[in-house]
């Protein structure tokens, strides 16, 4: 059976449909980050990607869709691949230290950008703000259970695991505010310095 699009017609290349879809959702986070949620507008991502607002309203009916969806992709596949870490094998401080490198890591993506720049979408109803917040509070939720495993292990020490969970992913969120590509340290250095000095805010020193 076909697909069928937005409008009611079938979609004759599924695959150029996908394409065209992520290249929507790199445009409109590039345009979120940049001007806000509120302020940007279908134009500015049709503007962005050199279409036409049709192409874009043939995949997404409205601005808070498209929003919902560049941060259920972003967000969303964070949340899949801490789920992967969490289930490692090892210790609960190995582990955390994957977590935070990959959570660094997101620093540097274009399209997490409008996420951790946004971390409040004013604007939003509340239907598609809860769509937003489900997926973050997943993400929030495992960083705790890990939390809780390091404690349990006796190798970290954490007095209260919800605000450690939200400090370390605002702490690696940082680099998205202040990094240049042209500054002293390179992205893997700051990534390497910025997991090293976390971990040290949470181990336990052994005398």
């Amino acid at each position: 059976m076909a697909e069928i699009g937005l409008r009611g017609s079938a979609v004759r290349d599924p695959g150029h449909r996908e394409e065209q879809r992520r290249r929507i959702l790199a445009a409109a986070a590039e345009v979120f980050a940049r001007k806000g949620y509120e302020a940007a507008t279908m134009e500015d991502i049709a503007a962005q990607m050199g279409v036409s607002k049709g192409v874009l309203y043939y995949q997404f009916r409205s601005k808070q869709e498209l929003v919902v969806e560049t941060r259920r992709a972003t967000s969303g596949a964070a949340v899949e691949r801490l789920g992967e870490i969490v289930r490692r094998p090892g210790s609960a401080r190995e582990r955390i230290e994957a977590a935070l490198r990959d959570l660094a890591a997101a620093a540097f993506d274009p399209l997490a950008k409008h996420v951790i720049l946004l971390p409040v979408l004013h604007g939003l109803d509340k239907q598609h703000l809860d769509e937003v917040r489900s997926i973050e509070r997943r993400y929030e939720r495992l960083l705790e259970t890990l939390l809780r495993e390091g404690v349990a292990e006796g190798g970290l020490v954490v007095d209260d695991v919800k605000l450690a969970a939200f400090t370390l992913i605002r702490a690696c969120f940082g680099p998205a505010v202040w990094y240049r590509p042209d500054g002293p340290l390179t992205r893997d250095q700051i990534i390497d310095r910025l997991v090293v000095q976390l971990l040290r805010s949470l181990t336990v020193e052994v005398s």
